[in-house]
């Protein structure tokens, strides 16, 4: 069984892949690495979604439409995180694996790597927090809780909707999460549009997720906080 497992794919190298062909034969890879590969236009395009994303949340956050709103949370952040693995991380070697989209693609791997690549430790998204009901939870567990439209989503939404504070408070608070988001993709964007070697805009990127205390840390590298649960009793 382990010999299986630990079997190499000789026609991709990451490790798991099932691939039966080499990424680069399928049409669809191919444009993706054409459109992508480029790391500016790559850091453009991200940045371009992700606004489209905040004004369609911003108009849901308009008209009540909090499970619209929840089931979008985790997008800008995968989006965000899987472009710096894209640039500061992954092998150029990878690159067509990635843009496949075959497993293993995990966002959560992913952002571990960022996370001590690129943040240096300080990624708040897996640090355990509390309810207000006592119970353990991660920011990525919200995420995939949210991306999966699941039970919980409903719940957490259903929570926003009773709660006048977080009714008023929640989406401009992960409007403006993701506005400093796009501002950092801004900064990647225009670095390598002046030619910038890519460990400088790295060095670049540190800086920006560089915490200037605890507090400040928790505010930039984490969403918002979600109701618990208990909200709907």
């Amino acid at each position: 069984m382990s010999r299986k497992q630990n079997k190499i794919n000789p026609h991709c190298p990451i490790a798991g892949c099932r691939t039966k062909q080499p990424h680069q034969l399928d049409p669809m890879v191919c444009d993706f690495l054409a459109a992508f590969s480029d790391p500016e236009k790559l850091a453009m395009w991200v940045k371009t979604s992700i606004t489209e994303v905040m004004s369609s949340v911003a108009d849901d956050g308009k008209n009540g439409r909090f499970f619209a709103y929840h089931t979008r949370t985790r997008q800008v952040e995968e989006m965000y995180y899987r472009t710096l693995y894209i640039l500061f991380v992954a092998k150029d070697s990878a690159l067509p694996h990635i843009f496949s989209g075959e497993p293993p693609n995990s966002f959560a791997e992913m952002w571990r790597a960022v996370n001590q690549e690129v943040l240096e430790g300080n990624g708040m998204l897996e640090i355990p927090q509390l309810t207000s009901d006592g119970k353990e939870f991660t920011a990525m567990d919200m995420l995939n809780n949210s991306a999966h439209a699941s039970f919980a989503a409903m719940a957490t939404s259903i929570g926003i909707s009773r709660s006048p504070d977080l009714r008023e408070g929640i989406i401009p608070r992960h409007l403006m999460h993701w506005r400093k988001l796009c501002v950092y993709l801004d900064y990647i964007e225009n670095m390598f549009r002046a030619g910038k070697p890519r460990k400088v805009v790295l060095a670049g990127v540190r800086s920006l997720h560089k915490p200037a205390s605890a507090w400040r840390a928790k505010e930039i590298s984490s969403p918002p906080r979600l109701p618990s649960q208990s909200s709907l009793k």
